[in-house]
């Protein structure tokens, strides 16, 4: 049951991370660094312009990092929370799914598993 639990908490963490769009955040926050790097190399600018075109970036850096924090924790922490109340039901264990949480050959086998499957999904969505 501790397994089936896991694989729960693995998926759900997955799930909530496509679906909060949380990895197009990330690649946004890349975006964000780029550019404000190209602000920095700006000749043309004055130190006024730059500073000014760095506020804003930091700006929206700060509210994507509440995006990506906010939304990791919430990923990682309803399923968690899914399968508290369900120990308290007494269907499986909480300490029981950690542990198989951590076992390295639970994240080899869902490492692999996930990769393969985002590699065949990132196929069919662009083929």
């Amino acid at each position: 049951m501790n397994v089936a639990l896991a694989l729960f908490v693995v998926v759900g963490f997955a799930a909530t991370l496509e679906f909060l769009n949380l990895p197009v955040h990330a690649r946004e926050v890349g975006e964000h660094g780029k550019a404000a790097l190209e602000v920095f190399r700006d000749d043309e600018r004055s130190d006024r312009e730059k500073e000014e075109a760095l506020q804003h970036a930091a700006g929206q850096l700060f509210r994507l990092l509440g995006i990506l924090v906010g939304g990791s924790a919430l990923a990682l922490g309803g399923p968690l929370l899914i399968v508290w109340g369900l120990e308290r039901m007494g269907v499986g264990s909480f300490m029981g799914t950690l542990a198989v949480l951590e076992r390295i050959d639970f994240l080899v086998g869902v490492t692999v598993v996930g990769g393969i499957g985002y590699v065949l999904v990132r196929r069919l969505r662009s083929g």
